[in-house]
């Protein structure tokens, strides 16, 4: 019986006069390629082949992903499964949870556990990643080919990532693409705005302005995936999230205080009040997290390349 896995080619042209050219034509990521050879996971019409293996038009090429033991242990969670098919797994992640934390239940212990009981042979690999208290979609390949080639639809910005967000205060622009460097801070809990960072671009979109709380929520595109990019981004020009533990504090708003004045900063220190930091820099949350969801997501199909659309509440 033909594993429902196995992704299907038909050679169209004969531009690429061997597989391994075909192969390279069509970016297929060649460490992967030698060890499905290795595996004798790759067929032409149906026989065994080589990267050497002629071709002509009209062959059918057929590449089975190798099978994998997990890579987390499996642990029973609640998940919600908004997307699936042969390649990969969307789901929409809870707050709260973090993503692959040892020392705790992790969202890679339940995509295990919903791989052990659905017999989906690969390793658990996340293709965007959310901070403990971001909810929203998770998209998560099934095998090594899927990993890559949705890779590549992030690297390209064919994967959009949309998210969004409140923050404390009016924003000056509606909208505004921010390209700004990011890097790791010396506590190491930190990212901050650094010229030695690595450059990222954030866009936002003002949605709806809240005078009685002095917080809009934004609509925001992440056109790149630094940590914590749009808290950073948001707090560095003096908007930072409602509530959030690491970044809005009254330092982050010296940039808006010229304009609103002193009580600016300590309206915010006030927001702090329900949030404390442990001596290690480890958040204790007791009652409020900042409102971060990532609510869409655009990709297109590896295999027919038509466009998903993905879209949580």
């Amino acid at each position: 019986m033909k594993d429902k896995r196995t992704l299907t080619y038909t050679i169209e042209n004969t531009i690429a006069p061997t597989l391994g050219e075909w192969l390279d034509i069509h970016q297929f990521p060649r460490k992967t390629m030698k060890e499905l050879f290795r595996a004798k996971a790759v067929r032409l019409d149906g026989q065994l082949c080589t990267a050497k293996s002629e071709l002509s038009q009209g062959m059918v090429l057929e590449i089975i992903p190798l099978k994998e033991s997990l890579d987390h242990d499996s642990i029973e969670i609640p998940l919600t499964i908004v997307y699936e098919d042969e390649d990969i797994l969307i789901v929409d992640k809870a707050s709260g949870i973090t993503m692959n934390s040892k020392e705790q239940v992790s969202l890679a212990n339940g995509v295990a556990h919903y791989f052990k009981i659905h017999k989906i042979y690969g390793k658990v690999r996340f293709l965007n990643r959310l901070d403990r208290d971001t909810s929203g979609l998770v998209v998560v390949a099934k095998h090594g080919l899927a990993q890559h080639f949705y890779q590549m639809q992030m690297d390209d910005n064919r994967l959009e990532k949309w998210y969004r967000a409140t923050v404390q205060g009016r924003l000056a622009q509606a909208h505004e693409v921010l390209e700004l460097p990011i890097r790791k801070s010396a506590d190491g809990i930190h990212q901050e705005v650094h010229p030695e960072g690595v450059m990222t671009k954030t866009e936002y979109e003002v949605l709806h302005y809240d005078a009685a709380q002095d917080t809009t929520d934004v609509r925001i595109r992440l056109w790149t995936g630094k940590t914590h990019q749009i808290r950073v981004t948001m707090a560095h020009i003096g908007y930072p999230l409602v509530y959030d533990p690491l970044y809005a504090d009254e330092g982050v708003l010296e940039s808006r205080q010229s304009a609103w004045g002193i009580d600016e900063a300590q309206c915010h220190k006030g927001l702090q009040q329900e949030v404390t930091n442990t001596a290690k820099g480890q958040i204790k949350d007791i009652g409020k997290t900042f409102a971060l969801r990532a609510y869409r997501l655009v990709c297109y199909h590896m295999r027919t390349g038509e466009q998903i659309v993905i879209e949580v509440q």
